[in-house]
């Protein structure tokens, strides 16, 4: 409660009444008032100090009669994963937010990217209850920009998610001469021990010396957790020998908080 009524308080306000409360107790500073002059800097903090200890002891709207919701009073919200991509050129980005803010869309995650010359994004925007029905408005409203192509779904329902098993996140990484069908090798690797791919990135760069073609890939990946990662290593090295490319995998934390809602930490395992 004290946490959200500091937030009321003006910033300077809040920093210069916050450091004088550690320097004095709370009750200390309440305290020292009656023998402050009309003009000490410390009384203002006093004063300060005091409207936030009786708006706790106030409730929820505290004396100046101000809503603070509580976590009870947060709407529910529902997920939108919209796909757009067109030529490329500057403002796009501008005028797509532009239309998801008024038909009351929140971006909460995106991926951008410019492949050759065209520009692809990739959201998920939330609504709460009041304006998911204007989530409908959104796709015709993006198809207005000239060239876009978009698509959109609402992401799986919340307990689709909560019954997956639990797994452990590692970090791949790929790197070698291109050639055809080096993510496909690798992804049907994948899938044949279990793993769910979260997050892959690819690109290719000129070699500095022999004119080759070197190509890279980076992921996140989720494996089962009866599944060893000092095996999985191991079984990889027929696959780099038979491609001609060095891949490795690495320990990383649990992602307190990744894209496209993965699992919950409740689900995961290091």
């Amino acid at each position: 409660m004290q946490a959200r009524l500091w937030r009321l308080l003006p910033r300077p306000r809040c920093l210069h009444t916050l450091a004088s409360s550690f320097s004095l107790p709370s009750h200390g500073l309440l305290n020292s008032r009656p023998a402050l002059s009309h003009d000490a800097p410390l009384l203002s903090d006093s004063n300060a100090w005091q409207k936030v200890r009786s708006a706790t002891a106030a409730g929820p709207s505290g004396p100046w009669n101000l809503h603070v919701p509580t976590i009870h009073s947060l709407q529910p919200i529902q997920q939108l994963v919209v796909t757009a991509s067109g030529p490329d050129r500057p403002g796009i980005v501008a005028r797509l937010t532009k239309r998801v803010l008024e038909c009351g869309g929140n971006v909460a995650e995106s991926r951008m990217a410019r492949l050759a010359g065209d520009f692809t994004i990739l959201m998920l925007i939330t609504f709460d209850v009041t304006t998911a029905r204007k989530a409908e408005q959104l796709q015709n409203s993006l198809l207005q920009i000239e060239g876009l192509q978009v698509s959109t779904r609402w992401t799986s329902d919340e307990r689709e998610r909560e019954t997956q098993p639990l797994r452990k996140f590692r970090r791949i990484s790929l790197h070698g001469a291109d050639n055809p069908g080096l993510v496909y090798n690798v992804t049907e690797y994948l899938f044949g021990h279990g793993i769910n791919i979260e997050n892959l990135e690819t690109h290719t760069e000129e070699a500095p010396f022999g004119g080759t073609t070197l190509f890279m890939m980076e992921g996140l990946i989720a494996m089962p957790v009866e599944l060893s990662t000092s095996k999985l290593i191991h079984n990889l090295d027929t696959l780099q020998t038979t491609l001609g490319v060095d891949i490795t995998i690495s320990n990383i934390p649990i992602p307190a908080h990744h894209k496209f809602h993965t699992a919950s930490p409740a689900q995961s395992i290091v």
